[in-house]
């Protein structure tokens, strides 16, 4: 391989390094690790659900990590919300384990309290991502490329 690279069409890629950084996905990480481990031990005869449960957890840290690699802030918020979705699945999935009682009042507890504590961080660093956007421009000012105001007293 040569020492060339073609960065023209590279992403915001920065590791995990870059990433830990995030309390977001920093919880969502310690969230997918801890329902992986709570899932090797239910019963082989579920592993449709522990493979649920799993792609569920997981599928919140990944969304994270999408967003990131995206090139502008706008772009980067779409994914954290995605994130919402799965993480709510991981909840009533949660819900599901302790009902079935295949799970202890305890794991129940844990899981769920890392669980609200990774949403309310999600939707923090939602709010303070959507808080320093610049405003969103309208139509007219995009095509004209200056604010509407000023083109309208222009003209008379």
């Amino acid at each position: 391989m040569s020492g060339t690279r073609d960065t023209k069409h590279e992403t915001r890629s920065h590791g995990v390094a870059q990433l830990a950084r995030l309390d977001a996905w920093k919880l969502s990480d310690d969230l997918a690790l801890e329902v992986f481990k709570l899932s090797r031990h239910l019963p082989s005869d579920l592993r449709w659900l522990s493979a649920q449960i799993l792609r569920a957890a997981t599928s919140v840290p990944a969304n994270i990590v999408e967003g990131y690699s995206r090139s502008s802030k706008r772009e980067f918020l779409h994914f954290p919300s995605i994130a919402r979705g799965p993480l709510t699945e991981v909840e009533y999935y949660l819900h599901f384990l302790r009902r079935a009682e295949l799970i202890d009042e305890k794991s129940y507890d844990a899981l769920t309290s890392l669980r609200r504590c990774t949403g309310q961080t999600l939707f923090g660093l939602m709010r303070s991502t959507r808080a320093s956007l610049p405003p969103k421009k309208t139509r007219l000012q995009t095509q004209l490329g200056e604010p509407k105001e000023e083109y309208l007293a222009e003209i008379d």
